[in-house]
């Protein structure tokens, strides 16, 4: 898995080290991104608006880095999430790396619940070869009945 930046924001209203986090992520500076992450969850309050986001990057950015505490926050964070299909895409990824496939799937679910339209979140989805539930869960995926159903609800 690449550095991928999936971004649903403006970041124009976001912190400058924020921004600069991003860009540095994208360019797989992650010592960089992580410090710049880091100063912008810093001084950001809990009741600001962007709070959790910075939170998850600071948080993803550790895990890139090798520390297992960034995952902690990911997983905070997203624990009080409504809105922000980055803070799911974070946990993701950050599940992914340290070889959680189970988790990551779980976090992706939660994040296509928030936000259905995510880049990133979809991209992951389809790197992972993430299949939607079956129509009806007890019958076996190939069951003649979940395919029809499932390629009617796809129309």
């Amino acid at each position: 898995m690449t550095n991928e930046v999936s971004t649903g924001e403006n970041e124009s209203y976001c912190h400058a080290n924020f921004v600069n986090g991003v860009e540095f992520l994208k360019r797989g500076m992650n010592s960089q991104a992580s410090r710049c992450f880091e100063m912008a969850y810093e001084k950001t309050t809990y009741s600001d608006a962007y709070y959790n986001k910075y939170a998850s990057f600071c948080g993803y950015a550790r895990v890139i880095n090798g520390d297992r505490g960034g995952l902690v926050i990911c997983r905070e964070v997203a624990r009080n999430e409504q809105s922000d299909g980055d803070v799911f895409y974070n946990l993701a990824k950050s599940e992914w790396y340290f070889k959680d496939r189970k988790r990551a799937v779980d976090s992706l679910l939660q994040g296509l619940q928030v936000d259905g339209l995510h880049e990133g979140i979809c991209q992951l989805c389809d790197e992972m070869s993430m299949r939607k539930k079956t129509v009806i869960g007890f019958l076996p995926r190939n069951h003649a009945i979940n395919n029809m159903l499932g390629k009617f609800l796809r129309k």
